[in-house]
């Protein structure tokens, strides 16, 4: 195996998971086809406490401190004698010093050395990091199987948008399903229904969905796009609206970012939509 994988993926297909599951493949001291799960390099493993395993990931940005860290560990004598793994989840998020921190030991690995590396937006990588990388693209499940792998995981009917929307994300969809199980998309829409015709206020909306913008942004570009290919409203304003969410979606993360306004905004062309049918 290359020393240096990047496995490219949708937000919430399971690219950690399985980034793991090939660490685990790599530390296990007897694995064929499969882990042992038997060896003390498996036990460790699956305790948490493998010696020889690292992981780098943040909410914001990687920093170079934190790579630097992890190249030192990586640096030193295997503890069990055996491979050295890192993974680094997001792998986009690091800053531009980050990235070259980590250039020298992907172009120069110490023996048994590998460094795993996710991302959802390969984009957003330096060039010289993606040419060192052997790249693995995940194929997008149908929604047919996302469907079929969700309803084995939860025993409720999950809302046929909600599908659409997560279909490349089962895992995403999934751990939000536990966390909300009266999660729906139905109740966005109908809010959104509302305000075109003036019955929620922009503002009053966007206090309700304060707490999660992302979502709120995500699940209105898909509105949008639907609307578009239903001939619902002006497609120009719609087209636009759709550009100014995208972008939005960009540095919603940002702290400090006052959400309400930013939502406020978005949402406020809504409650125009109808009257440019008149």
């Amino acid at each position: 195996m290359h020393h240096g994988l990047l496995l490219i993926g949708p937000q919430g297909l399971g690219k950690a998971e399985l980034t793991r599951e090939i660490g685990a493949h790599l530390l296990c001291r007897q694995a064929n086809e499969k882990i042992c799960g038997q060896c003390q390099a498996c036990q460790l493993f699956r305790a948490g406490s493998h010696p020889d395993f690292y992981q780098v990931q943040s909410d914001k940005q990687i920093g170079v401190d934190e790579i630097r860290d992890a190249i030192e560990k990586l640096s030193s004598k295997a503890q069990l004698s055996g491979a050295k793994v890192l993974i680094i989840h997001q792998a986009d998020s690091m800053t531009e010093s980050a990235a070259n921190a980590l250039l020298k030991t992907l172009e120069e690995p110490t023996d048994q050395t590998y460094i795993l590396l996710t991302t959802a937006r390969p984009q957003r990588l330096l060039p010289t990091i993606l040419s060192r990388c052997e790249k693995l693209t995940l194929p997008r499940p149908s929604q047919e199987q996302t469907r079929q792998w969700l309803s084995a995981e939860h025993a409720g009917p999950i809302e046929p948008e909600l599908l659409s929307l997560y279909a490349a994300s089962p895992l995403r969809l999934s751990m939000l399903l536990r966390e909300e199980p009266e999660l729906s998309y139905a109740r966005f829409n109908q809010q959104l229904e509302q305000l075109t015709l003036g019955q929620l206020d922009a503002l009053q909306m966007a206090t309700q969905w304060q707490e999660q913008p992302a979502r709120l942004i995500a699940w209105l570009q898909h509105w949008l796009v639907a609307s578009i290919q239903q001939g619902r409203y002006n497609v120009d304003q719609l087209w636009a609206l759709s550009h100014e969410a995208l972008g939005a979606g960009r540095y919603v993360s940002n702290p400090g970012l006052n959400k309400i306004l930013l939502l406020a905004q978005l949402l406020g062309p809504i409650q125009q939509l109808e009257e440019a049918q008149e």
